[in-house]
């Protein structure tokens, strides 16, 4: 799979998310989601969760964003391995109150057969 599949974000230099680092990051967001191909990826997040943050990956099924499973809800550092056969991906964060100063990353590349 081409490099173009590949999100690699710092959320503390998001311009889309509110001034307490909540908001939905996706294709047409800054920083941006890039579309992804059908097949199998990785969804890792590193650094400082603040109290109450959640970072949840959803995919366009329909009109409609839903989340890809459990595994792609993360309230803490770590990580999981999700298929999808949807091209539209979006990243919602939540659960910021303005009284942390969260410094995460967030990657979600395909995985390489």
């Amino acid at each position: 799979m081409a490099s173009s599949y590949i999100t690699n974000i710092n959320l503390a230099g998001s311009t889309t998310l509110d001034s307490d680092g909540n908001g939905t990051l996706n294709a047409s967001s800054t920083p941006a989601v890039n579309k992804t191909k059908a097949g199998d990826y990785c969804f890792l997040a590193s650094g400082t969760f603040g109290s109450g943050r959640t970072l949840t990956l959803q995919h366009k099924v329909g009109d409609a964003f839903v989340t890809i499973g459990s595994d792609t809800v993360l309230t803490a550092p770590g990580g999981c391995v999700f298929t999808s056969s949807q091209s539209e991906i979006q990243l919602v964060v939540s659960g910021g109150s303005g009284d942390s100063a969260d410094n995460l990353y967030v990657a979600i590349s395909p995985l390489e057969k």
